[in-house]
């Protein structure tokens, strides 16, 4: 058989819209009657004429408890498609009606983890009663539908999704209407069950990593997208497993979609090279490239697919660190909010459960962007005091620590009503070298400075590996606080409070209220006499708060007067002088 070399320009065409949305030019080899096509990343199946049907093959279960995963196991025949990831290829969903009588849309996707070769729909249920569904698939020339089925969803312990609450937008709430107060720290890559085990032991509910290549479990498997338009099985696999973790223990997840080394040629960690829409535009036109798009719609479809109905998905991070990119860097400022913009115009209208988003800049001075703020759902300010945070107090760089972080969580509270988030902080970039005293003390007044000044969510730590033992504990100790305060549903906001030669910070709904006091340089706090701007003549109750140990050293009643509701800070032996304090009008 003769072999002959020719350059071939391949087209990848979408037959719906008949885009193109792949092209390239190459040099292959010809077989007579048979061209070997690149661009085919699935398989063909069955004569082209014959009927296309579709069944549910097997489901996981005939009861599902609520926001607990309903899966379908989906058969179907004389379907033909070359990508199975192409929703214009091949478009398998199926659409569910709830008791009370929503149409809910729900994509399937295709699995080949450990070389499963299976579709499967993923669903997990917001109300108790009787679903019914049926299966639709369209593989662009022809169509088919399964036979209706229904389930039993039955009511459960868990809360569901979080989003920002309809009562006080300031903060999450769960799906049923719950309150949800985010506490952990940044695990982007490194991970493995103790690095989990530790987030568990501490009460921690945050848990933030990155689709990047840097290994630990889930990460040592590449990126997602390892080919343009195809999805590492493997690493999906694992991640699947990761929420199987975290559902156990009810901890979200914000996952970086884009880090900004994956967008990056030449600026910080550079790994544009592994993303394969460098086959198909550079680095700095990739907020603008309508190729470039094309796939992460698809890439985004898969994603909330696969892994939306899970109630452990928290929070998509759409990209990390956004100056830290070539399209950034070289100047593409306003197409790189667009694309910001028309992200998070696809999740809203493709993901059925809502899951919040985010997007950042790094950590410096000047990276506070009101721009990207009102357009993300999630203000994201990163906090590296090092990088151009000038101390407010020169002689107590202890005080300018934790005022920085107060000061900027009382400047997102007053500019939007969103919850916010500090997406990182710390790592080696504060007033302190990691390791030392002074560092870990910092770390516990930033975490109760953010909670009392209106942050939805602790500094999420850069990183979970750089924490020792007693931040961990300091983590936990604040969980506890906050376990039984419904920030959700209370329309608590900054309290007018003052105390002598002390840094005195509340949170105030009308009939409660939570506070943080500390006192300056060497003072005591013992015996301090701290005022509460509240009206009328009430009796409260008041609980005190050791902040470093986790336990409560007294309760009191006090009544208010005259506008004023004054609390005395109780005489024990603080080892850094902070107190924290809840207040319940009786």
């Amino acid at each position: 058989m003769k072999l002959s070399a020719v350059n071939i320009n391949l087209k990848y065409m979408n037959r719906k819209s008949k885009k193109t949305i792949f092209r390239t030019s190459i040099s292959v080899l010809i077989i007579p009657a048979l061209i070997l096509s690149a661009c085919s990343t699935g398989k063909t199946r069955y004569p082209q004429g014959s009927a296309v049907k579709v069944s549910v093959e097997q489901k996981n279960t005939e009861q599902v408890k609520k926001y607990e995963k309903l899966e379908l196991t989906i058969s179907m025949k004389n379907v033909r498609y070359d990508n199975p990831y192409d929703p214009a290829d091949i478009d398998l969903y199926a659409v569910f009606i709830s008791p009370s009588g929503k149409n809910i849309k729900i994509n399937g996707f295709y699995d080949n983890y450990k070389g499963a070769d299976k579709w499967k729909i993923r669903f997990s249920p917001s109300e108790t009663g009787t679903y019914s569904y049926k299966v639709v698939v369209n593989d662009g020339s022809q169509s088919a539908e399964s036979e209706s089925s229904s389930f039993a969803a039955l009511d459960s312990e868990h809360h569901g999704w979080i989003r920002p609450s309809v009562n006080n937008p300031h903060y999450f709430s769960h799906d049923d209407g719950t309150s949800y107060y985010g506490v952990g720290a940044y695990s982007p890559w490194g991970n493995n069950q103790e690095v989990f085990n530790t987030f568990i032991d501490n009460k921690a509910n945050f848990f933030a990593i990155w689709d990047i290549n840097y290994g630990g479990f889930v990460n040592d498997k590449g990126v997602i997208e390892d080919s343009l338009g195809s999805y590492n099985q493997e690493k999906l696999g694992d991640i699947d497993s990761m929420l199987s973790i975290f559902e156990k223990h009810d901890i979200k997840l914000m996952y970086a979609i884009w880090p900004h080394d994956l967008y990056s040629e030449t600026v910080w960690a550079a790994q544009w090279k592994i993303n394969p829409y460098s086959q198909i535009t550079k680095a700095e036109n990739v907020y603008s490239d309508s190729l470039a798009w094309e796939y992460q719609k698809m890439k985004y479809r898969y994603l909330i697919a696969r892994f939306a109905h899970s109630r452990s998905w928290g929070i998509w991070e759409l990209i990390n660190e956004m100056d830290g990119t070539d399209g950034w860097a070289k100047g593409h400022h306003a197409e790189a909010f667009a694309w910001v913009e028309k992200c998070q115009k696809y999740f809203t209208e493709n993901d059925p459960y809502r899951h919040p988003m985010t997007a950042s800049f790094s950590g410096g001075f000047k990276q506070y962007r009101d721009s990207m703020y009102r357009i993300t759902e999630v203000p994201n300010l990163h906090l590296y005091p090092a990088q151009g945070w000038i101390p407010k107090f020169p002689n107590d760089s202890l005080r300018s620590d934790m005022y920085n972080f107060g000061w900027a969580a009382k400047r997102f509270w007053d500019n939007f009503e969103k919850p916010a988030i500090f997406g990182e902080a710390g790592a080696d970039l504060t007033y302190y070298r990691p390791g030392s005293k002074e560092y870990h003390i910092s770390y516990h007044n930033h975490i109760w400075a953010s909670l009392v000044n209106g942050l939805a969510v602790t500094p999420v730590w850069w990183t979970a590996s750089i924490m020792n033992s007693q931040d961990w504990e300091q983590l936990k100790f604040l969980s506890e606080f906050v376990s039984d305060i419904d920030f959700a549903n209370k329309p608590y906001k900054p309290l007018d409070c003052e105390a002598p030669n002390t840094d005195l910070y509340a949170m105030d709904c009308g009939d409660k209220a939570f506070g943080w006091a500390r006192a300056v340089r060497n003072n005591k706090i013992d015996n301090t006499k701290l005022t509460l701007r509240k009206d009328g003549n009430s009796a409260w109750s008041v609980l005190w708060y050791d902040t470093w140990t986790g336990t409560t050293v007294k309760e009191e009643k006090v009544s208010s007067s005259g506008g004023k509701l004054i609390l005395t800070v109780p005489h024990i032996n603080m080892k850094y002088q902070d107190i924290g304090f809840k207040i319940n009008k009786l």
